[in-house]
């Protein structure tokens, strides 16, 4: 039998809300981001199948909506953080991070910004949601080994970008 869903929002919305601000970049963005994947999630909870985890169901979700986000707004400039504000209020979301390594992540999470659309959703499944290749394959609906190509090129744009900045 399925969790009512207020069960499921509760055990989900830190991690789908970290999930959208990484997609995202802005906490307006990723708050409208969370609420039309829980609407989604809402619509869809029947065809909701028990076999596969309900956090993969979400953030495949979660990171289809933001996809046809993206397509709406394909000539729109890249998402950015609005303010100072927002970049720092996702830094402090993200727990156990010293004050020393707050530099690094601002760093490396310039870098990431700046990577393609198809890029950051894999690295951000990946590495900040912690999916195997094959599961972040499973949500993005793509071949494993596109999501290990996509890995690559990141890697590779992230490590020349860190070099020059």
């Amino acid at each position: 039998m399925k969790k009512d869903i207020d069960e499921y929002i509760r055990l989900y919305s830190m991690d789908l809300t970290r999930l959208c601000m990484s997609l995202c970049g802005n906490t307006h963005d990723a708050e409208d981001l969370f609420q039309d994947t829980w609407v989604k999630v809402m619509k869809g909870i029947d065809s909701y199948k028990d076999e596969m985890p309900f956090d993969k169901w979400l953030f495949s979700i979660c990171v289809n909506t933001y996809k046809n986000k993206v397509k709406q707004f394909y000539n729109r400039k890249r998402i950015k953080f609005a303010t100072e504000e927002d970049m720092q209020t996702f830094f402090n979301s993200i727990p156990d991070i010293q004050e020393d390594d707050r530099e690094s992540y601002e760093l490396l999470y310039r870098a990431v910004e700046r990577l393609p659309k198809k890029l950051k959703a894999v690295v951000a499944l990946y590495y900040f949601k912690e999916y195997s290749a094959k599961e972040v394959a499973e949500i993005l609906g793509i071949p494993e080994g596109t999501v290990k190509s996509r890995l690559y090129c990141a890697r590779e744009q992230i490590k020349r970008r860190l070099n020059c900045e």
